[in-house]
């Protein structure tokens, strides 16, 4: 996905947030100094904003380090929240009539839970929409295409994962889909990124006994990047599962051919005029 103007001040938003939480307000002027030169300069009609969100990060390491006992308590927290509704959520899959219709709440669910904030969170995740949508007191996510048709005729999938605690609801998907006989790489961040899942978030749910293998990305995963195993892993599948705003605006349009479910929620407005789906609302999208 290519930037509009307001993308910078999004972006501007969302790094310079994180970086202050986790270091406490120090450093705030050269960081701030640094973003607000970069940004113009980066962002033309052919940027990537998957790889401009990338540089960014880069920026406040010199501020930040990679790893924070602020993220891996808030991760900790958003996974215990996960596991709490793991039952009710295997029980809203389980009770669609068919079995496309349980795939698409599995899917529902999964884009519900993506609930990361453009500015920083202010404590560990609690899925409220998802609650809702299992509870029936609210509508599910936008559908736009026929995801369980794209998944059935899928062979190897490529999961592209985004927060902690959400990765609990995508088990359900990646679940289904082995069991459709689909072989699934899941994507995941090494080092720690943010919020983002790790390993370890991923082993929390007991995912790297579910799919064939994990690969890593040290920021979001931007295709054409070099021969990496996440390169490989791209290359050699035939269907994506793309959770998030950062991977959304880094594959819509990069995909070279490969079909892709979309999960997330619609967070600006360009994204929402690029969808046609309302900001605050949450998207299902098969293209």
């Amino acid at each position: 996905m290519k930037p509009e103007l307001e993308c910078g001040v999004c972006l501007l938003g969302w790094v310079y947030g994180r970086a202050v939480a986790q270091n406490g307000n120090l450093d705030i002027p050269p960081l701030f100094r640094n973003l607000l030169e970069f940004i113009p300069e980066e962002i033309t009609n052919a940027t990537n904003l998957g790889s401009l969100c990338n540089a960014a990060v880069n920026l406040i390491y010199e501020f930040v380090p990679p790893v924070s006992d602020f993220w891996n308590e808030f991760k900790k927290g958003a996974n215990a929240n996960a596991m709490q509704l793991h039952d009710a959520a295997g029980a809203y899959v389980a009770n669609g009539k068919t079995a496309g219709e349980r795939f698409e709440r599995a899917c529902f669910l999964a884009a519900t839970t993506n609930v990361a904030p453009i500015g920083c969170p202010s404590g560990a995740f609690t899925f409220p929409e998802a609650v809702g949508v299992m509870e029936e007191r609210l509508a599910p996510p936008v559908l736009a295409g026929n995801p369980y048709e794209a998944a059935r005729k899928a062979q190897n999938v490529l999961y592209v994962t985004d927060n902690a605690g959400e990765i609990g609801f995508d088990s359900f998907l990646i679940g289904m889909m082995k069991e459709m006989g689909a072989g699934v790489t899941l994507v995941v961040k090494d080092p720690p990124f943010f919020e983002d899942v790790c390993v370890e978030d991923a082993g929390f749910f007991g995912l790297e006994d579910m799919v064939d293998e994990i690969v890593t990305t040290d920021k979001i995963f931007v295709p054409g990047q070099g021969d990496t195993r996440v390169e490989r892993a791209f290359r050699a599948s035939d269907l994506l599962v793309v959770k998030g705003t950062g991977s959304y605006e880094s594959l819509m349009g990069e995909t070279q051919g490969k079909k892709a479910i979309y999960l997330l929620k619609i967070k600006c407005r360009p994204l929402a005029r690029q969808t046609g789906v309302g900001v605050g609302d949450f998207l299902v999208k098969v293209a």
